[in-house]
């Protein structure tokens, strides 16, 4: 599931990764100012979380102004002893942005990103369904997420931290050109990135804490437009630097989804509900067998009884849940949406 921390986190560490994933670029000497300690020592707390890979600072590029426009989470069964297989060949999908192995609701789960509806179709009735080894799949069609717990740093943060809706948009990604994905996401929203902005996220993506002098000479551009449009790209939401954290980096053993049918009149009352839970860290309002998905991670599975049963049970409008427990994630490219996009560019381009 993620990286075993040699050691565990105290409270500085926890104040320091709430202020990285407010902003991941922030100074050394801004953070000791904050937490109360020297810069020296900030270094070396810094060092130590990242080091461990505990923490990894990296750029989250909105997926909407790449041109997404539907968020789709599939729970698919397969054939006995073919998890592994399947989830290998689901991984190498391109808009497969998410692979987990787990037991109980599905046997494995998997987010994609689309630019429409349709493109969700396409793939479910032909990508999808020429993967060997899958006896079924039901898709959720993601409507709105959100982050929850603000004291969760979990993986389920990292997933869709711009909170916002996924309408449908005409696009046919059959006959996509390397212009058309530069210009899709011209088309709504205000939202638009060129090749040298995709440059400069890539850059960020994978070190969210290097200089912009070092990007700008990676890329063969001038400081000051580097430094120009990062700002532009920050400022506008196109990306945001956070801190991506092990969810074991806290001691959380188990990393949940649960799928609840809710009464139609108390949707959006149940998610407001549920956001305000402590290991709660995602929920989304989707459409198909269920209409609510809460993400979590937890200490152990006490602890996950503790919400299901006394957290969760006596919320009123639930009517029922599933509950599917991650043993293994196979793939999680959200942290690199840019980078995976601007290879289909180059791709396109050959």
């Amino acid at each position: 599931m993620a990286e075993k921390a040699d050691f565990e986190l105290d409270s500085l560490d926890l104040r320091m990764l709430r202020e990285l994933r407010l902003d991941g670029r922030q100074p050394a000497s801004h953070l000791a100012d904050k937490l109360g300690i020297s810069r020296t020592y900030a270094c070396e707390r810094l060092d130590r979380l990242l080091s461990a890979r505990i923490a990894r600072v990296g750029a989250f590029t909105n997926a909407v102004a790449l041109g997404y426009r539907a968020l789709a989470v599939t729970a698919i069964q397969v054939a006995q002893g073919e998890s592994s297989g399947v989830a290998d060949r689901l991984r190498a999908l391109p808009n497969v942005i998410v692979v987990i192995i787990g037991v109980g609701w599905q046997d494995i789960l998997i987010w994609s990103l689309f630019p429409d509806q349709s493109g969700l179709y396409d793939f479910m009735t032909r990508e999808l369904a020429g993967v060997p080894g899958i006896e079924s799949a039901e898709t959720l069609v993601v409507i709105e997420s959100f982050n929850a717990s603000p004291y969760l740093y979990s993986e389920w943060e990292s997933l869709t931290p711009h909170s916002h809706s996924f309408p449908s948009m005409s696009w046919d990604s059959r006959q996509a050109t390397s212009a058309d994905l530069l210009q899709q996401g011209n088309r709504e929203g205000g939202l638009s990135v060129d090749k040298v902005d995709l440059l400069i996220l890539r850059e960020i993506e994978k070190d969210g804490r290097q200089p912009v002098a070092h990007v700008a000479r990676r890329l063969g551009i001038s400081r000051a437009n580097a430094s120009a449009r990062l700002k532009r790209l920050l400022d506008e939401d196109i990306a945001r630097i956070t801190t991506f954290v092990s969810p074991r980096g806290q001691g959380n053993q188990i990393f949940a989804l649960i799928g609840m049918k809710v009464s139609p009149r108390e949707v959006n009352t149940v998610v407001e509900r549920v956001k305000t839970l402590r290991n709660v860290g995602w929920v989304a309002k989707v459409v198909g067998r269920h209409n609510v998905l809460v993400g979590t991670t937890l200490l152990d599975p006490l602890d996950l009884l503790e919400l299901l049963e006394r957290q969760l049970g006596p919320t009123p409008g639930i009517l029922s849940m599933e509950t599917m427990v991650g043993l293994e994630i196979r793939k999680r490219s959200y942290a690199y949406l840019a980078s995976a996009y601007l290879k289909r560019i180059e791709e396109c381009q050959q």
